[in-house]
């Protein structure tokens, strides 16, 4: 699956949270969207994509510049990202 950041930033309040609509686009060739905050760990982010997807979130694997995302880490240090899950 491929994801493409859309970069959809709102600010809720004072205190703003990034919040961006992922595209996701599987190996299949199905797609949709998620919507997520940049603070989300990876792995958090795999359970929010697994359920509107057929694949369980064990399964995610999220590729960014060649190199899988760790599950503690959170999308906002990856900066703005186009992500491969296989």
């Amino acid at each position: 699956m491929g994801i493409d950041d859309d970069s959809s930033a709102t600010n809720a309040s004072a205190e703003s949270v990034d919040e961006v609509s992922v595209n996701i686009r599987c190996s299949n060739g199905s797609k949709f969207s998620v919507r997520t905050t940049l603070d989300s760990s990876v792995g958090n982010f795999k359970s929010v994509a697994a359920q509107s997807s057929d694949v369980p979130a064990e399964q995610h694997r999220f590729i960014y510049k060649g190199r899988i995302l760790k599950d503690d880490q959170t999308l906002a240090s990856y900066g703005n990202f186009s992500v491969v899950l296989v």
